[in-house]
């Protein structure tokens, strides 16, 4: 009688029911994936913006300059040494100035500024968050970027986490596939980071900095899972 009931049970329902679980598995890895993914593009832009923010920050003391905001202060600072550099291909023009209230900073000027800021010249220097960004005289102006490290570091990171996850779920890599994810992963990390130093240092417009590290994505994404699947 028992031997009856068992042959009369539907066939395939524990493998219907992995089936199921194995779908819910695989949305679940692909929905983490784009959402760290997601996340690193939204660091990305903050770290785009922050390279030169103080262009659009008040100075301070002004009535713009609303009470605890980021505000660019300017102080007064002092040629103290002149360099040319003619080593590389196209020769390079260095300002030392020096502040009161700091040591001295090396910015890369133009040709014309640096010819006519003399040692002992004082230049308006502007400070963002403690940092010295540009220094300027006589309509001559010259900045140094805020290199966004520790930021795009952390965008690496995420998007080579994010990239893993969601190859993993499009692809459901088995037997000796299953590494392949993590080693395209962390061989995309090196030059995520580089990349996206270049493009927040770049300043081209936004749409035009989303685009190409996105389609770059899409296309390192799909090669992994292709690289994924079982042949």
């Amino acid at each position: 009688m028992n031997a009856r009931i068992e042959d009369a049970r539907p066939p395939g329902r524990p493998r219907l029911h992995w089936v199921i679980v194995r779908g819910l598995a695989r949305a679940l890895l692909v929905a983490a994936g784009l959402a760290t993914v997601l996340l690193a593009f939204s660091w990305f832009v903050d770290a785009y913006r922050s390279v030169d923010a103080y262009r659009a920050a008040p100075d301070c003391g002004t009535a713009a300059a609303a009470p605890g905001a980021p505000c660019v202060r300017h102080e007064t600072g002092k040629v103290t040494a002149r360099k040319v550099d003619n080593s590389s291909d196209s020769t390079t023009y260095d300002l030392t100035v020096a502040r009161e209230t700091a040591p001295g900073r090396t910015f890369s000027v133009g040709e014309a500024f640096y010819r006519e800021a003399k040692i002992g010249t004082d230049v308006d220097v502007k400070v963002w968050n403690g940092r010295p960004v540009e220094v300027s005289w006589h309509g001559h102006r010259a900045s140094t970027p805020d290199i966004p490290w520790l930021s795009t570091l952390k965008v690496a990171l995420l998007v080579s986490a994010g990239t893993a996850l969601t190859a993993y779920g499009l692809a459901w890599p088995r037997d000796s596939y299953r590494g392949t994810p993590v080693v395209a992963a962390v061989s995309i990390f090196i030059p995520t980071y580089i990349g996206a130093l270049i493009l927040c240092l770049a300043q081209w417009p936004l749409i035009v900095t989303l685009v190409i590290p996105g389609l770059a994505w899409l296309l390192l994404t799909a090669t992994a899972v292709a690289a994924s699947r079982e042949a």
